[in-house]
């Protein structure tokens, strides 16, 4: 409503406190998939373009919250990393995450950025219009409405999503039970 009100549609700019906290992230996370010492627990693919959780739970419990600042990888897919679907074991894999090329990270830091003032754009426009504080409280509390719809939506696909590689996983250890038995004249 103040000062917004010049810019017209033009995207709100991002502060160097933002690029520096964005920077700082993808280093101190390209350092602990990069990191020889964590490689039982977290290293780099076998293509050297993504990263395998190869112990979720120590993940979570000791190598997330010490090095990271952060509960689970919720923040990654906030970056743009996907999990890799095909894979056994918990991957995740993003454009410009690559084993030896630290230099890159700046290009996810941008696009994570860039994205979001386009997401936060709507946003602006709307306040911009309102009259009074009840009218920004109201489109506010719309906006966040949507937020939590969108947010849900993906947990729930993601959660598909890992529950069909879960039910693919047991299908084939079954299978390869099956044979194992078969092969070595074993009952079920």
């Amino acid at each position: 409503m103040d000062g917004d009100n010049n810019n017209h549609g033009a995207p709100h700019p991002v502060s160097i406190e933002q690029k520096k906290m964005c920077l700082d992230f993808m280093r101190k996370a390209y350092a602990m998939v990069d990191d020889p010492s964590t490689d039982l627990i977290i290293s780099w693919g076998f293509n050297r373009d993504s990263f395998i959780v190869w112990h979720p739970p120590e993940c979570y419990r000791d190598l997330l919250p010490r090095l990271l600042g952060v509960p689970d990888f919720y923040r990654f897919r906030l970056y743009g990393f996907k999990k890799v679907v095909s894979s056994v074991h918990l991957e995740y894999a993003r454009d410009d995450f690559v084993k030896g090329r630290p230099e890159l990270l700046e290009k996810i830091g941008q696009s994570f950025l860039e994205e979001r003032e386009k997401k936060m754009k709507p946003l602006r426009d709307a306040m911009r219009n309102c009259k009074n504080m009840d009218e920004e409280r109201l489109v506010t509390k719309e906006w966040m409405a949507t937020l939590e719809r969108e947010r849900r939506v993906q947990v729930d696909k993601d959660f598909l999503k890992d529950a069909d590689l879960l039910l693919l996983r047991i299908s084939k250890y079954k299978e390869r039970r099956a044979k194992s038995f078969t092969r070595f004249g074993g009952y079920y």
